[in-house]
């Protein structure tokens, strides 16, 4: 493959280009959409990415030609690449299995399959600023006015609703739970095609029955999982089997509404996971994580798959590329992945510690404390870790830093 001309960079740093219904502006990392005059603010990398797309003439480009030309100084492993890619993909609304504008090519590399030609035209928002201009300045309030009293479309309702029904199922209490799936019935009852809210209903009951059981099971909410559920029985009882099977049909409904949605995905291989077809819930996760590296919900749930499976090391690497994940999508998510990541991050450490691996055990529990200082159990973990290693002076300081801010760790006084 040849290489990219450095003319040709320049002349599109300064040009913006133009390839199906995307206008894209490399010196403002700005991609525009011109059937909506919508525009979107590219991180730099993604942005670096794209250009280096357009330019590729079609020609298939390597994962390591790519990797060369985004971090020319740094060291990454192809899964940083794959992330970077997936999230472009997510800008242009494009998709890994029948793709419009980045092509997979197996054990070779990516091509861009899009034709792109100058914007020999400006885009429609700029068309609009310009018809602005003039314009008296009483006519501008008045039209602002009458924009602002304007109600929202329906559309925009229904995505507040699902936002808002989104939000309740991650409190992961009971209440919330049922309000989540009140509100997500409610947006049915508007589009009953709504993948979105399909799945938020599914999960939803999935929820219901892990976390809150008929009475004859105590389940201990703190740290009730799946895998617990599971041996416990208590999504064998004939009203859970049935509760499942509606969960299930109404997963494969939003699957099929949408077969390239993450969260759909998500949604059926949550109920298979708790109806005990473990092969078919990963099946379904690793669907999601296809389209989305990034996918740290099916991450996570894939990680614990495979530690019910007792397959340690696939579990252990699944939970870190969940937490990678995680941070990658934080400015997206802060509300639903900032209580997720600490919790995330023990797990992962405890799990080095069960290797023996107690360097990297201390390095998560270290990293746990970075997004939650004095967090109680990761300060637990550090301080067992460091006895283990001979560290103790480490340990006793600690111990004394712990208990200068609050109660003293009920391991410093052993």
């Amino acid at each position: 493959m040849s290489h990219l001309s450095t003319t040709n960079h320049t002349a599109f740093n300064e040009t913006a280009v133009h390839f199906g219904d995307w206008t894209f502006n490399y010196s403002e990392n700005s991609l525009v959409n011109t059937s909506t005059s919508s525009i979107q603010r590219l991180e730099p990398k993604i942005a670096d990415l794209l250009n280096v797309f357009l330019l590729s003439n079609g020609e298939v480009l390597s994962r390591d030609y790519l990797i060369a030309e985004l971090w020319p100084n740094t060291i990454v492993g192809e899964d940083t690449l794959a992330r970077t890619v997936s999230r472009l993909r997510s800008e242009l609304s494009d998709s890994a299995s029948a793709p419009k504008f980045i092509e997979t090519i197996p054990k070779k590399g990516y091509r861009f399959i899009e034709k792109v030609k100058p914007a020999g035209m400006p885009n429609k928002t700029t068309i609009s600023v310009v018809k602005i201009v003039g314009v008296p300045m009483a006519i501008l309030i008045l039209l602002l006015i009458a924009w602002l009293l304007i109600p929202n479309s329906e559309s925009d309702q229904i995505q507040e609703q699902l936002s808002r029904a989104d939000s309740l199922y991650m409190q992961f209490d009971e209440q919330s739970n049922e309000a989540a799936i009140a509100l997500y019935e409610q947006v049915l009852l508007i589009d009953d095609d709504n993948a979105r809210a399909n799945a938020g209903v599914a999960n939803a009951i999935v929820q219901r029955l892990v976390r809150w059981p008929s009475a004859e099971y105590s389940v201990d909410n703190s740290g009730v999982s799946l895998t617990k559920a599971l041996a416990s029985g208590q999504l064998s009882t004939p009203q859970a089997k049935l509760m499942l099977e509606r969960a299930k049909l109404i997963a494969e409904k939003a699957v099929r509404q949408s077969p390239e949605d993450v969260h759909a995905l998500k949604s059926l291989g949550f109920v298979y996971s708790a109806q005990g077809q473990i092969n078919q819930a990963i099946e379904q996760y690793r669907r999601a994580i296809n389209i989305d590296s990034n996918a740290w919900r099916s991450l996570i749930n894939l990680g614990e798959l495979y530690s019910l499976n007792n397959e340690k090391e696939n579990s252990l690497n699944t939970f870190i590329d969940a937490y990678q994940a995680m941070q990658i999508k934080f400015s997206e998510e802060p509300q639903h992945i900032g209580p997720w990541q600490p919790e995330l991050g023990k797990i992962i450490a405890s799990s080095y510690v069960e290797l023996g691996d107690e360097e990297n055990a201390q390095r998560w529990a270290e990293k746990v404390l970075t997004l939650v200082p004095f967090e109680r159990e990761a300060s637990t973990i550090l301080v067992e870790s460091l006895r283990r290693s001979g560290k103790q002076s480490e340990s006793q300081k600690l111990c004394n830093a712990y208990a200068a801010k609050l109660a003293p760790l009920k391991v410093c006084a052993e």
